[in-house]
């Protein structure tokens, strides 16, 4: 059972990041159906296939009920095509460092649907992670992923996808790690639902719904 952190990132934030951030903001899109209820994680190297330990995908197509239709394989192309979104957008979000957070921003809005990059901006997201990020010095590096059960949905045309991603601080002011009860070279987890829609052809993002970040419960030592 994971056990959170003092203060989870969220807090640590300013408000409208915080709500950019975390608070499962959906764009101008109307948001996808309901998703059936995600499956137990299974931990996968990182940027490897969305499959559990017995080999079975956790990819799923399902009706506009959430109901299952049926599995679907790893190398579908759309599951391939929406991992790999998942997977990049994770990576350049995940790994920022105060001197090049500014451009990493701005490439980071490739990924997402015209009507969720509109909100965004509109909230000053990018503004204010430049900020965040070179106040407090930041460097934040993804350690792994690992994959939930996710959905295509039978038309095809929206997704869902949960993972979780494991993230550490690698430096940061020490005022900031101590308002927000963090430590250096320690990895925190989030969950993530993120929500897609094909745009000519392309998955984007149109929706992020973010868990605070909490601390791994530490390793019992062996007897």
């Amino acid at each position: 059972m994971r056990q959170p952190a003092p203060t989870s990132f969220a807090a640590a934030l300013p408000t409208v990041l915080a709500a950019a951030l975390v608070l499962a903001l959906s764009g101008c899109e109307p948001a996808p159906a309901p998703a059936a209820a995600p499956a137990p994680a299974a931990a996968t190297p990182q940027g490897g296939p969305p499959t559990g330990a017995a080999g079975r995908s956790l990819w799923a197509l399902i009706d506009d009920r959430g109901d299952t239709i049926r599995s679907l394989p790893d190398d579908d192309p759309d599951v391939t095509a929406v991992r790999r979104t998942v997977a990049l957008h994770s990576a350049a979000t995940d790994n920022r460092d105060h001197r090049t957070v500014a451009d990493g921003a701005e490439s980071e809005f490739a990924f997402y649907a015209p009507g969720f990059g509109k909100q965004l901006r509109a909230q000053g997201y990018d503004r204010k992670l430049t900020a965040l990020y070179r106040t407090n010095r930041l460097i934040t590096h993804q350690v792994k992923t690992a994959w939930y059960r996710s959905t295509l949905y039978e038309d095809r045309a929206t997704a869902t996808a949960e993972m979780d991603t494991v993230i550490e601080f690698t430096a940061a002011a020490p005022a900031y790690l101590k308002k927000g009860g963090f430590a250096l070279n320690t990895p925190y987890t989030q969950h993530r639902t993120v929500s897609l829609a094909k745009r000519d052809g392309a998955w984007k993002i149109t929706a992020i719904r973010k868990s605070p970040m909490t601390k791994a419960a530490p390793r019992p030592e062996s007897s």
